[in-house]
């Protein structure tokens, strides 16, 4: 392969670490920029990581794959479907771009990560489909399902009530069984192997495991999807050798020989060179649906290192630019920065650390989701970038503590060399990158509902019917004390039931082999011939997302200070009130908002209760195994379900009205933090979040005029610092002021490019639905 000159010495001229200016990109990796903008999809469609069903050719290769081989077992016809729906995606090749490989079009049926072989009705109707296609699509799909969602409600039936299932879910108690899918694959073992070695692997793997039918078709279901990988590769190297033949511009004709060359290496050997290293990296990215990346700047850094030495067909720059512009426009997931080496703890902050964060700055926009692990003793470079960064408007990069996560991790039996490797993923949660399977996130709890549940005796305040245990009501107690036994008891039955549910869901991702890509990269699924969702990764804990801790903890609070302590309100008044929605009660609402301290404000009855509540509900799901081997543990990263499920809920006692969000991280509620940023991470880091290394977040308000000067800058760097080493966890960064926000509401036009954070994800404010405005404008307003 021919080679340029880009040796370690020619780069002194980068600052990568540079905050005055922005890294200036080559004039190749400008014009690839300008290209992408125009194609960039809305934030929903970005995220499916997908395309446009029109390009599909009415193609329907897993219903192909099915009809065609009906004696073929389900996890070999799968992954027989799964490279047929890759290899029939037409090779496109951008002007300009280095990295190659599109996502595939939108086909009526298709495996997820989250179910296994999902149907999309929608993909019928865009045209070019007969009509007896879904004739066809309705007679396979039992046959591509082993096991439906409808699972969890049959074994609800039998074991508890499915009519409890639907009412608790449908009254917003909980969400069970979950989207559960965001893995990383072991990325360093596919660098180490290339596609070849990682078949050498598999065979050596079955040699010891096949002991029948099944297990035999569960290595071939591997060798398949890697032999297929390697296919889909070898087909762009031929695509690319034909454009060269064809193209009359000389440097577009160049470009098509790097990428023919390029894209015929990976597809059998192991690379060496960093951009060799960025295109198979980016070919199983693919595959995986544009999932999670994890630690880039540490599995890319000694290809970089080998380019800078000997040289390399393009600039390191440039391929690292080439895969922060494939996840930019595909919309994956995330993407970890620095943190600690796994062998010593020491400083793993590198080259590329800057370089990817540089990147990501040109590119202002809610993607790549970048999430940084920050030390006690974080690089003051690298924390200045950062904050440099978040004063452009940029909602990335997140933060992530090493400091509470790596202790939380081995809490949970994760080994300290495994625990300094952790990567966040999908909206924020925490994994051991290529080595395990942990939940994220298998459920969903509303521990507000519980509490509004328990002040009824364990009935809805929907019907009045029995929804929970019968317990004694709010106005049967005598003390709080004695309330906050009744309302432990309904939460000790709600999640005993809800852990159960979502082990069903686990059951039917581990039967229809839904992460069948993710597996052969994932140690221990080889290993011990388990697939992923079947125990088959070395780590297996579960994942609950937690609603509604400080709606829970604020009402709470209200209950013991001005009902039981002070007496300002009694029980039958405060029942009364609450199902009015404070309508005649305006003086009692008020009384309820500011009588009693809330959470957020650095006030220590408020904090206390709200360490009560968590410490309560997360030591119970720890009472509880995933069927994966792990035990449950907290997470807190809501997305809109803060809003979604406030819709359920009515009014509380923290003098929140019926329907109003909940709050989407682990913060306090919207409007009710009134002391500053200070107090309120001095809140947050007071709480028990070692408990909750499922990933517990934490949006964090900043205006435009907290970051103007580099005083004020270095001000906010050491105020995140000391949370970060104090107790919080995870931070996520919304700068913005409050006057754009209203103007973007009213003028969208006028603000495409104000960018916000929620509860897990960046997003463009003027995409958001009306009511989750609302909700980031009331943060705003609090402060």
């Amino acid at each position: 392969m021919a080679q340029i000159s880009a040796k370690l010495e020619d780069l002194s001229m980068f600052k990568y670490t540079m905050i005055d200016e922005k890294l200036e990109l080559t004039e190749r990796m400008k014009a690839v920029m300008a290209d992408i903008r125009p194609r960039l999809r809305c934030q929903d469609r970005r995220e499916s990581t997908d395309i446009e069903p029109v390009s599909n050719g009415a193609r329907n290769p897993f219903a192909d794959v099915f009809e065609a081989e009906p004696e073929s077992s389900y996890v070999i016809k799968l992954a027989k479907s799964i490279v047929k729906s890759w290899v029939d995606t037409p090779c496109i090749i951008y002007p300009h771009e280095a990295v190659v490989g599109i996502a595939r079009p939108c086909y009526p049926m298709m495996e997820h990560f989250s179910w296994g072989i999902v149907f999309d009705s929608g993909v019928l109707k865009n045209g070019t489909y007969p009509a007896s296609e879904r004739e066809r699509c309705d007679k396979l799909r039992d046959v591509m399902t082993p096991l439906s969602a409808a699972h969890v409600g049959a074994c609800a039936s039998v074991t508890y009530s499915r009519e409890l299932h639907i009412r608790a879910s449908e009254e917003g108690m909980f969400m069970a069984g979950g989207f559960q899918g965001h893995t990383i694959p072991n990325y360093v073992t596919l660098l180490e192997n290339g596609l070849d070695g990682m078949l050498e692997k598999i065979d050596f793997w079955a040699k010891l495991n096949v002991k029948d039918k099944d297990s035999a078709d569960f290595y071939e279901a591997n060798r398949i999807i890697v032999r297929g990988m390697s296919e889909h590769m070898q087909k762009y190297a031929d695509y690319a050798a034909e454009c060269y033949e064809t193209e009359t511009d000389p440097v577009q004709k160049q470009y098509y020989k790097q990428i023919s060359e390029n894209c015929a290496y990976v597809a059998h050997k192991k690379p060496q060179t960093l951009y060799q290293a960025v295109q198979l990296t980016w070919c199983l990215s693919l595959w995986d649906w544009v999932d999670c990346l994890g630690r880039m700047d540490q599995y890319f850094l000694p290809f970089y290192n080998y380019s800078c030495e000997h040289g390399d067909v393009i600039p390191v720059e440039d391929s690292i630019a080439s895969m922060i512009y494939k996840i930019w426009e595909n919309g994956a997931h995330n993407v970890t920065l620095s943190g600690c080496k796994p062998e010593d703890g020491s400083d793993a902050t590198n080259d590329l650390t800057f370089l990817i964060l540089q990147v990501l700055r040109n590119i202002h926009d809610t993607h790549p989701r970048i999430c940084v692990r920050i030390r006690e003793d974080v690089n003051p470079e690298l924390m200045n970038l950062i904050v440099k960064i978040w004063s452009e408007g940029m909602s990335d990069p997140s933060i992530i503590s090493d400091t509470l996560v790596i202790p939380g991790l081995q809490r949970i039996n994760v080994p300290i060399q495994d625990a300094r490797d952790f990567a966040t993923l999908g909206c924020q949660e925490v994994e051991i990158p290529g080595k395990s399977n942990t939940g994220c996130e298998d459920g969903l709890f509303n521990v507000a509902k519980v509490l509004e549940v328990a002040m009824l005796g364990g009935k809805s305040t929907k019907d009045g019917k029995q929804l929970g245990p019968v317990t004694k009501s709010f106005v049967e107690c005598e003390t709080f004390e004695e309330f906050y036994c009744e309302f432990t008891k309904q939460l000790e039955f709600f999640t005993e039931f809800h852990t159960w549910l979502c082990s069903r869901g686990q059951e039917c991702r581990a039967a229809n082999h839904a992460k069948l890509v993710k597996g052969v990269f994932t140690d221990g699924v080889l290993e011990s011939g388990r697939n992923h969702d079947d125990g088959g990764p070395i780590y297996g804990y579960g994942v609950i997302e937690t609603a509604g801790v400080a709606v829970t903890a604020d009402s709470l609070t209200a209950i013991k200070k001005l009902v039981f302590d002070e007496k300002k309100i009694t029980k039958e008044k405060l029942v009364e009130i609450l199902a009015a929605d404070f309508n005649g009660y305006e003086k009692e609402r008020q009384l309820l908002l500011n009588g009693a301290p809330k959470f957020g404000n650095d006030d220590p009855e408020a904090d206390e209760m709200a360490i009560r509540v968590l410490n309560t509900y997360w030591d119970e799901i720890a009472k509880y195994k995933s069927v994966r081997g792990g035990v449950y543990t907290g997470a807190c990263s809501l997305l809109t379900n803060g809003i979604i499920y406030g819709r359920h809920m009515g009014a509380m006692p923290d003098g929140r009205h019926k329907g109003e969000p909940l709050g989407n991280t682990i913060g306090p509620r919207p409007g009710a933090d009134h002391n500053g940023v200070t107090a309120m991470l001095s809140s947050v880091s007071k709480l028990p979040l070692y408990k909750g290394v499922g990933g517990t977040t934490l949006n964090v308000i900043l205006t435009t005029k907290m970051l103007e000067t580099s005083e004020q800058r270095e001000n906010i760097a050491a105020v995140i610092k000391n949370f970060m080493a104090s107790g919080g966890q995870m931070a996520q960064i919304t700068t913005a002021n409050y006057e754009d926000l209203i103007d973007a509401k009213a003028h969208p036009e006028r603000h495409g490019d104000l960018i916000v954070r929620v509860g897990g994800y960046s997003i463009q404010f003027v995409q958001l639905s009306s009511s989750a405005q609302d909700e980031i404008i009331s943060r705003y307003a609090a402060g």
